[in-house]
């Protein structure tokens, strides 16, 4: 069985892709923290508690096949004073990577997340050619994540790919994001205080990222070097979301829109062109968020 390290793999998305990953490859999971009670169910999993934006990754780790680095602080915050946190998060933890494995050829494919938010208010849909345009400290810091491990690539051969991920739901997802916060919310009949959701977002479920991320891995010959879109490459607004999830929920919860302000210079449509993923999995991609936001309503009653 394939060896995959999950860099950051106790958050939202390292959990997912464990659980749907598990039975195809031998995991270790390394963060600084660790959620023992969701990965008690998995005993083969391996976990390492280990903060690597200030340690290696022990040399009695060998080499993995695969490698996805998750590391990062998320937010949509405009603070400036975030970037030293946002660098130590990503581009420190990465180069600490690099710097554990380049002289090992047996590393298949070194998967970096990148974020949809590079591209900020760039005329949609989004292509990977695009110059980017960021617009807050976290998709700078994202953007400059991404010029380094396409440097890491020409530069050294260093065998890294970045994914650009969609607007990602699902279970175990933080509270405060927009679809969990409208569930918890709704279930419980309180009123949503919400902007005027007129934005539009392009919502993937975190089982249908999954697939992606294992058809990258299968097809990872064809990754290196490239930077790719995992998206459903859709966009909904946050309204036609709210407004799915109360109907199929049934909640008497009011909402009330446009209490809270659009953020400084809001990106009106994220939708990512997938033309690029679809040509490296060979695979056509056509989601349904529908049915992942009703597993989710499900989960939740």
């Amino acid at each position: 069985m394939k060896s995959l390290y999950l860099i950051g793999g106790s958050g939202f998305v390292g959990k997912n892709l464990a659980r749907y990953l598990y039975n195809d490859y031998q995991i270790t999971i390394f963060d600084k923290f660790i959620d023992i009670d969701f990965f008690s169910t998995f005993p083969s999993i391996e976990t390492c508690y280990l903060d690597l934006s200030e340690k290696q990754i022990p040399e009695s780790y060998p080499t993995p096949d695969y490698l996805i680095n998750l590391a990062s602080i998320v937010t949509a915050e405009r603070d400036l004073s975030l970037f030293d946190k946002l660098i130590s998060s990503n581009i420190k933890i990465l180069l600490n990577l690099f710097n554990r494995f380049k002289e090992d050829k047996a590393l298949n494919l070194f998967i970096q997340f990148g974020s949809s938010e590079e591209y900020g208010n760039k005329q949609p849909p989004f292509t990977e050619d695009m110059r980017e345009q960021p617009n807050s400290p976290y998709a700078l810091v994202k953007q400059l994540t991404t010029n380094t491990a396409m440097m890491l690539y020409t530069n050294y051969k260093f065998p890294i790919m970045v994914v650009r991920p969609g607007n990602l739901f699902g279970p175990m997802q933080n509270a405060k994001k927009i679809i969990a916060y409208t569930i918890n919310m709704l279930k419980k009949n309180q009123p949503l205080n919400v902007s005027l959701c007129e934005q539009k977002r392009d919502f993937i479920y975190i089982e249908d990222f999954a697939y992606i991320i294992k058809m990258l891995l299968l097809n990872h010959t064809h990754c290196i070097g490239q930077i790719v879109n995992a998206s459903s490459g859709k966009s909904y607004s946050l309204k036609s979301i709210i407004e799915f999830c109360k109907k199929e929920l049934k909640s008497t919860s009011k909402v009330n829109y446009g209490i809270v302000p659009y953020r400084e210079n809001e990106i009106m449509d994220m939708i990512c062109s997938i033309d690029k993923l679809e040509e490296i999995i060979n695979k056509k991609i056509d989601f349904d968020i529908y049915k992942g936001l009703e597993t989710i309503n499900l989960l939740n009653k």
